[in-house]
């Protein structure tokens, strides 16, 4: 989420207000007996607890100097540590694992909370920066042209969102705080909105048609400012992943029709010529055709994996980081479409109009 245009809805799929470890009598009553002991500043210093309480004997270590400096203050290191105890307990009991603030309790490592989640999250940032770089060296060797490449530029705010968005991603799923779940749910967001912007351009060619496609991006950004102003004013998970969800499939339908519109523009233009461009390239018709078609088939499965909610406490990977694994190959796979389909268009139009 939870990063490129279809695969945007990636960051988006977790997070609830409250899970049933958050509710367990014993959790409860070992955070207590740990802020006790601890005498935990940010709950008032030492506290009470009873002397037969199940977790009297227990030895609650100090908070690491390392994971201070990840900002785990003494209340967060008991509320982790009493995760790890119920979890284990229910373990050795037979019982399943459950959530505690809707996630999995996973073991801390390296510092990070969600160790695979937030490496995927990273490797989801590499195809965005790889996107990012050829579409810079497109501007460039377009750049003598008479035209503005309106659409490299599109691409390239896309992907440059794309990188913030993953960043916010890891950061996220490495340390679980307010402000990193808001940075994480707004450039989630921001992303999902940049694709559907770079997509609609595209398709309806708005690319040359100046006027009107300055009403649209500010139509877009206005969107995006609500957005982000009802979920500062009152945050909701559900409001939040409807909007993306949303917007996610507009981009998915997007993609279906531009798909279409490919396969019609190249089948009238073997029609007209017979030779030509389409006879010289053979494989434009899986590369801008097939391929985006696929593309929305694959994330489409690939998504499933977030329905069966799995979790292997022995293995530290969960359905969430599976499907930040998933989206990592195709995100590649877009932008490659992206420049395909932009110097094919260049084969059949005349100089676009200026931006």
């Amino acid at each position: 989420m939870k990063y490129s245009s279809i695969l945007s809805l990636a960051p988006l799929l977790s997070g609830a207000l409250c899970s049933v470890g958050d509710r367990l009598g014993e959790f409860v009553e070992c955070n207590r007996v740990c802020r006790a002991r601890r005498r935990c500043e940010e709950h008032g210093g030492a506290g009470a607890f009873a002397d037969d309480s199940p977790f009297a004997a227990y030895t609650f270590a100090d908070t690491p100097v390392a994971y201070r400096a990840l900002l785990w203050d003494c209340s967060a290191d008991c509320d982790y540590q009493c995760q790890q105890v119920i979890t284990r307990r229910r373990l050795l009991e037979g019982e399943e694992p459950v959530q505690f603030h809707g996630k999995w309790p996973f073991v801390r490592m390296l510092g990070m909370q969600e160790f695979f989640a937030s490496v995927f999250s990273v490797a989801n940032f590499v195809p965005h920066l790889q996107g990012y770089r050829q579409l810079q060296r497109e501007l460039k060797r377009v750049s003598g042209a008479s035209s503005t490449p309106v659409l490299l530029r599109k691409y390239r705010y896309l992907a440059a969102v794309g990188m913030l968005a993953w960043v916010c991603s890891a950061v996220f799923h490495a340390r679980d705080m307010p402000l990193t779940e808001k940075l994480d749910y707004f450039f989630a967001g921001a992303t999902v909105l940049a694709g559907f912007h770079a997509l609609y351009i595209r398709f309806r060619r708005l690319d040359l048609a100046p006027a009107r496609r300055r009403l649209f991006s500010l139509s877009v950004l206005l969107v995006f400012g609500l957005h982000v102003a009802r979920l500062y004013r009152s945050w909701s998970y559900t409001y939040n992943m409807r909007f993306n969800i949303c917007f996610g499939l507009l981009q998915y339908l997007l993609l279906v029709l531009l798909a279409l519109q490919n396969y019609s523009s190249l089948r009238r233009q073997r029609q007209q010529l017979g030779t030509g461009i389409y006879a010289q390239r053979p494989g434009l018709q899986f590369q801008l055709v097939l391929v985006p078609v696929l593309l929305v088939l694959y994330t489409a499965m690939a998504m499933s994996s977030e329905l069966f909610d799995f979790f292997s406490y022995r293995w530290q990977i969960d359905s969430h980081a599976i499907w930040h694994f998933l989206t990592v190959a195709p995100s590649f796979v877009l932008y490659d479409f992206f420049l395909k389909d932009y110097r094919y268009l260049n084969t059949l139009y005349s100089p676009v109009a200026p931006e």
